[in-house]
């Protein structure tokens, strides 16, 4: 096992570096019985936070803007379904598309909420983008993106161990 940081070789039983100090968290199971190391950058919340507030910001944007389009322009996109009136479900089109565009807004109002709440480093911020990104992973290709990221930054535990940190600091 080397470190990643100076390439110097780690003892088996430390978790820091003997040359440089750079943390390293082992492996458990099959890896670890094959004496590899996987390193653990402690900073990764801290490099990573405001890219990840930009994306959530740009996408609850986009979701704002979808969502108010859907509720000032729905009617328009089926002017022959509301038209129609020998069908018997044509009273609930107009019905369908306000609640479609209402939830779309709250949604998007959620994720600028996340954007701020990560922004200030709010100690709920971090719970809320979990389950955010989990409903994101449904939104094909770029929530699966965003909602990947998020969870890859903000799920491990010693993610939320240094999240804690700057939240509190």
């Amino acid at each position: 096992m080397f470190c990643d940081g100076c390439g110097s070789p780690l003892n088996p039983s430390g978790q820091f570096c003997s040359s440089c100090g750079k943390r390293w968290a082992p492996q458990t199971g099959y890896a670890n019985s094959q004496r590899y190391s996987r390193p653990y950058s402690e900073d990764r919340v801290r490099r990573n936070l405001g890219a990840l507030t930009t994306v959530w910001l740009i996408y609850g944007i986009l979701r704002m803007a979808g969502a108010l389009a859907l509720l000032s322009f729905g009617h328009l996109i089926f002017p022959g379904i509301l038209w129609r009136h020998d069908w018997m479900w044509d009273r609930f089109i107009p019905f369908g598309i306000f609640t479609g565009g209402t939830l779309a807004l709250v949604f998007a109002g959620a994720h600028l909420f996340l954007a701020w709440g990560l922004s200030e480093r709010q100690p709920w911020a971090r719970s809320l983008a979990i389950v955010l990104s989990v409903l994101a992973l449904m939104r094909f290709p770029v929530g699966t993106a965003l909602g990947v990221y998020t969870l890859w930054v903000l799920l491990p535990d010693p993610s939320r161990r240094e999240y804690d940190q700057l939240a509190h600091a």
